[in-house]
């Protein structure tokens, strides 16, 4: 089993504030000590280690989610289509009002 803490504030936090979180995580014995391998390899510590590998796989990842990657011609016509957008069928427009009569959408 490996425990570590991670520092949750340390980018916004001042050097009087600092917010820690505990991290559980539990694995085998040959994970732990490959982990711990390439730890000692980089010069971190076994909780450096998790924290900045697992952080750099969160960042790809919602990277990767938030991010659109388009081609020029993709780009073109998003552009296109929205700047120019076709006239609503009778589909969306029974969508709209589907959406309209279930969803409670409150004005802030």
């Amino acid at each position: 089993m490996c425990m570590l803490a991670e520092n949750a504030g340390e980018m916004m936090a001042t050097n009087t504030e600092r917010k820690e979180t505990r991290l559980v995580a539990r694995a085998s014995t040959e994970i732990q000590e490959i982990i711990q391998r390439a730890a000692d390899y980089s010069g971190a510590t076994l909780s450096q280690f998790l924290i900045e590998s697992a952080m750099e796989k969160a960042r790809s990842v919602i990277e990767r989610t938030e991010t659109l990657h388009l081609s020029m011609a993709g780009a073109d016509a998003l552009f296109a289509a929205l700047e120019n957008p076709p006239k609503a069928n009778a589909k969306l427009l029974k969508a709209a009002k589907h959406y309209k009569d279930t969803v409670s959408v409150r004005n802030h």
